[in-house]
């Protein structure tokens, strides 16, 4: 390992662990009044294969890529839960995303698993108590990935704010409703605000305002569009050898086209409300084999959903999707 290498370790490592003390004061001083309860106390004595402590990037993905939020008391019932979940167990939420089918979050804690649990437990009851459904809202395990880095975090930061960017629902991160972005912006009403805290420990810590913020994403979602085409052009020309000042005008030139198109295709939560229009109030469940592939074809040929948005807005299974629509 060279000097520079070696120092740039160490400085990063330096970086971090200023930044863990920090995070150990936060949970000391918005915690000082409480402790964790026994339950909680037999779960962190357990051995886990998860760390438990620490930052991390979590994720849940809807059982089955089913979708899970579809109006805005789903989302605000799911924050709120959240919020709840971390006061219990003595977490800080950083940054979060909630997609249709999916959610990132970015927490520091001690007890990972309690927190996750404490969420999923609560979450799922109220869900399927309102909706009148049963079983798991979400997939089983959880995934998570432990924080070791300054670097990880940022990437992980800017990655889970530019979700919508990435997946075509708006071309900023300024514009996506149901992301922790505006906890970021001081001096300006939020009113997710009432609903969950967010802690603005590693946002100050990353970046020096909320331009320099902007700024990093942008520069986040253009070195993603330049990977994804690098690898397109890869396949493409496969044996080939790549000209790489072409690549990267093509990029370039490219890159806010494809945004722009993606745009155009729905998004779940559109879907789900086409279906409803298509519906008139009838149940999915009390329709004929003919009248349910009526329904799928205007889904697929007039709304332009995918056939995983068909199969997560109606429940019905992936391959009797496919098997529906094309026979």
């Amino acid at each position: 390992m060279s000097e520079m290498s070696e120092m740039s370790e160490m400085s990063d490592k330096k970086d971090m662990s200023s930044l863990l003390r920090l995070a150990e004061k936060r949970l000391a001083d918005t915690f000082k009044n409480k402790q964790l309860n026994k339950q909680n106390d037999l779960i962190c004595n357990k051995v886990f294969s998860r760390k438990q402590s620490g930052f991390f990037h979590v994720w849940l993905r809807g059982t089955n890529r089913y979708n899970v939020f579809y109006d805005n008391n789903d989302f605000c019932g799911f924050l709120s839960r959240c919020h709840k979940a971390a006061i219990k167990n003595e977490t800080v939420v950083t940054v979060f995303v909630l997609m249709d089918n999916h959610v990132h979050l970015q927490i520091y804690t001690k007890v990972l698993n309690a927190f996750m649990k404490s969420l999923l437990m609560s979450f799922n009851q109220w869900y399927n108590l309102r909706k009148g459904m049963r079983g798991q809202v979400f997939n089983s395990p959880f995934g998570s990935c432990p924080i070791y880095s300054t670097d990880y975090l940022e990437y992980n930061f800017l990655y889970i704010l530019t979700n919508p960017v990435r997946a075509g629902i708006c071309m900023s991160i300024r514009d996506y409703r149901w992301s922790s972005y505006h906890f970021t912006k001081a001096g300006y009403y939020n009113f997710l605000s009432k609903i969950i805290d967010v802690d603005n420990l590693v946002v100050d810590f990353l970046f020096t305002s909320n331009k320099n913020l902007n700024e990093r994403a942008l520069k986040h979602i253009e070195e993603y569009w330049t990977m994804k085409r690098d690898q397109k052009i890869e396949v493409d020309n496969e044996g080939e050898e790549n000209n790489g000042s072409n690549v990267f005008k093509q990029n370039k030139e490219n890159m806010e086209t494809e945004a722009v198109m993606n745009l155009d295709k729905p998004t779940d939560n559109e879907v789900a409300k086409y279906l409803k229009f298509v519906l008139q109030g009838r149940d999915l469940d009390c329709l004929s084999r003919g009248e349910l592939v009526r329904i799928l074809k205007i889904l697929r040929f007039q709304g332009n959903a995918s056939y995983r948005q068909i199969s997560s807005v109606t429940h019905e299974s992936f391959n009797d999707i496919v098997r529906m629509l094309k026979g």
